[in-house]
């Protein structure tokens, strides 16, 4: 079985990344900003081969060697986690584009969006800015359907969101319109449901610091 193929839109130091590569999937992240490209920040250090600079709201290609020649990697799942508010709203169709054009039939879209205004020093960082409900109906008019089941069953164990200090923010998995409900969601106790929202949350982060120091 060919390994899980990853890709991250807007990987910032890679972390993400670097985490996909130890699980044993084949994961690429694109950055718009090329500091840490150039600094060697965090894990561009370490996986420089798997971390690219680029701009997703242009056209662009993810490219694997093989004996035929280069070839287009199709992704079983790609991520966006707290990029997508960003992104100017007129360039949000050039990235449904893209993560259509790399994503293999019957992947997926995961992205976790902030609907809060962030200035920093009088720059407006996030110019869109909307509730879950118009993200939803934006990528439904851009051929993406938004899989709450699929929400659900990830239980808040996302790598970003509301446990990790971004309040009010929210997820979404995405898969093209018309390619059915995305991957069959497993079964799992209701103890492990359980476990899913005690992980990381405030009270298990209070008694972790209580009992270890951290």
């Amino acid at each position: 079985m060919s390994p899980l193929a990853v890709l991250d839109l807007g990987c910032s130091g890679g972390g993400f990344v670097r985490d996909c590569i130890n699980d044993g999937c084949l994961a690429v992240g694109l950055e718009g900003s090329n500091y840490s490209s150039i600094h060697r920040r965090a894990e561009w250090a370490v996986i420089p081969e798997f971390l690219f600079t680029c701009d997703i709201t242009s056209d662009f290609e993810v490219l694997l060697k093989s004996p035929d020649g280069l070839k287009l990697i199709d992704f079983d799942v790609i991520t966006s986690w707290d990029v997508l508010e960003h992104i100017d709203e007129n360039d949000l169709a050039k990235i449904a584009d893209n993560v259509r054009k790399h994503l293999k039939p019957g992947g997926v879209f995961i992205s976790s969006i902030s609907p809060n205004e962030e200035i920093v020093k009088g720059v407006k960082l996030h110019p869109t800015v909307h509730p879950k409900k118009w993200w939803v109906r934006k990528f439904r008019e851009m051929g993406f359907e938004n899989q709450e089941a699929l929400v659900a069953y990830f239980n808040t164990q996302f790598i970003r969101g509301p446990k990790y200090g971004a309040p009010n923010s929210f997820h979404l998995v995405l898969n093209p319109a018309g390619c059915g409900k995305g991957p069959a969601i497993p079964k799992e106790s209701v103890l492990q449901r359980i476990l899913d929202r005690w992980i990381a949350s405030r009270p298990q982060r209070l008694l972790r610091k209580l009992l270890i120091g951290n």
